[in-house]
């Protein structure tokens, strides 16, 4: 496959616009060529991250694809999201720590560990025994080991994507002002948020030091980051429909709120540091339009 027919087959294999391929061609094109002079002859891992909705999974398989068709490179895309708890895990966790634990999405509601073992088979040479967990949205629940991710070949890049990819933790006088109603209401002496950012400090810098640049995709404010997680859901809620799933938990506007005001703080404190800190940062306007890309 060339350029133009990577390009197409991914528009319309993943139900995208023509404005997405010209978006592709004249930013992500150039973006995957960046990674390639970067890459080395070890195992180059890279971290993504975008708020809920900034298209950083979509990104991801347009960079694997398109290094894997026009230059042959073996790119594996690990998700943050798949290294969640599961539903029994966390709902231990919040009757331990803090009810708000209950819901998947900050640190501290990850297995963490599992994304460390799967770098280091990768990284040792030992890529046939790295495995990843896959994790079902719509039921809220790890699916069985059957389902993980395992490795067909030896892997030249390893992207991995998430909303908290590559954070660093608050400081702690940061920790003390609540920054909307759920933090007021919810976690009023901040019990919750001080063990997410103690967590986010601990076993999750080991992990994000295994990853050497970082692409940070920044939508234009948070209420973007809300409408993008409604039409998420909108989205699922269609596939369901259209599969006839039943029992799986699609979440209402009203629940997508809540459900986003976890995830507020570190979000914008990302926003803060994070600009200066990528290696690669797009900055975007409404509707996944690219403003500006930074390329350092």
């Amino acid at each position: 496959m060339n350029k133009d027919s990577i390009l197409d087959f991914f528009v319309n294999n993943e139900g995208l616009t023509a404005a997405y391929r010209k978006r592709a061609e004249r930013y992500f094109v150039p973006l995957a060529e960046k990674i390639l002079d970067w890459k080395g002859s070890e195992v180059f891992c890279l971290g993504m991250n975008g708020a809920q909705g900034s298209g950083k999974s979509t990104l991801a398989r347009f960079l694997q694809l398109y290094l894997q068709e026009l230059h042959g490179l073996s790119v594996v895309i690990l998700s943050l999201d798949d290294l969640y708890l599961t539903r029994t895990e966390r709902i231990s966790l919040a009757e331990t720590v803090h009810p708000l634990f209950e819901t998947r999405g900050v640190p501290g509601t990850h297995d963490i560990g599992l994304g460390i073992a799967f770098m280091e088979c990768c990284l040792e040479g030992k890529w046939n025994e790295a495995c990843s967990p896959r994790f079902n949205k719509a039921n809220d629940d790890r699916e069985p080991s059957s389902h993980w991710l395992r490795l067909e070949k030896e892997p030249d890049i390893i992207l991995l994507e998430g909303w908290c990819v590559g954070a660093l933790p608050e400081p702690e006088e940061a920790l003390r002002k609540p920054v909307n109603m759920l933090e007021k209401i919810e976690d009023p002496i901040g019990t919750w948020r001080h063990f997410v950012n103690t967590r986010l400090g601990a076993e999750y810098q080991h992990f994000y030091d295994m990853f050497s640049h970082w692409i940070v995709l920044q939508p234009p404010s948070f209420e973007a980051v809300v409408e993008n997680r409604m039409k998420q859901e909108d989205q699922l809620r269609t596939q369901l429909h259209a599969s006839g799933s039943k029992g799986s938990r699609v979440m209402s506007d009203e629940e997508v709120i809540r459900f986003i005001s976890h995830y507020e703080r570190l979000t914008r404190w990302m926003w803060e540091v994070f600009p200066e800190r990528a290696d690669i940062f797009i900055q975007l306007k409404d509707n996944h339009v690219v403003k500006e890309m930074v390329i350092r």
